[in-house]
């Protein structure tokens, strides 16, 4: 309940909506799940939450469309106000390799690799036909016919990260864990700094 207006978006591609499951906004923006605790809401640890959207949850705990759009307003405004991070992913030419070799094995070929955020906020890989409206592409230098995607709420989150396959598995490397910092911003996991 922020009371002052600011631009949510910051002039960014990020956002979340109503429309989204509470664990897909919690997922892609971890600090959400305090603010909508302002709001009297704890939906983000209900079972349901990552069935129902979160103007569904709302709507059951008697919040009007007004206080519905100004919960989503600051859960933007919040994300706004993350640190900015690269909108970039590198691909080794391990992890291409790895995913060229994936793709075979499945009959995936041309398809693109698309990095998503699970309900837990674990990061997946899946293979899609085409990228998601508004999704990002790289590509690794060697292997230009291996693509890999993601949202721009994703890209907020994992910015600026590398893939890499060690030991036969994916590795998402995030530039945080170079300098040995954690990636949350109120030390919600245990970390310390």
């Amino acid at each position: 309940m922020s009371g002052k207006k600011v631009s949510p978006a910051k002039e960014k591609e990020i956002a979340i909506s109503r429309a989204m499951t509470v664990q897909e906004i919690i997922a892609l923006s971890p600090q959400a799940s305090d603010i909508m605790v302002e709001y009297g809401l704890h939906c983000y640890s209900c079972s349901i939450g990552g069935v129902e959207s979160l103007e569904d949850g709302c709507k059951v705990h008697g919040m009007t469309d007004e206080l519905i759009d100004e919960l989503v307003d600051d859960i933007n405004i919040a994300i706004a106000q993350q640190p900015d991070r690269e909108w970039v992913l590198t691909v080794t030419e391990e992890a291409a390799d790895g995913i060229a070799k994936i793709a075979s094995a499945e009959n995936r070929e041309g398809e693109v690799l698309m990095v998503t955020v699970d309900f837990a906020g674990g990061f997946c890989l899946e293979f899609a036909k085409e990228p998601e409206e508004h999704s990002k592409i790289f590509t690794c230098p060697s292997r230009s016919d291996v693509r890999v995607c993601a949202l721009p709420l994703t890209l907020q989150r994992i910015g600026g990260a590398t893939i890499d396959m060690r030991d036969g598995r994916f590795k998402l490397d995030l530039p945080e864990d170079a300098e040995g910092v954690c990636g949350c911003t109120d030390h919600s996991c245990g970390c310390e700094k």
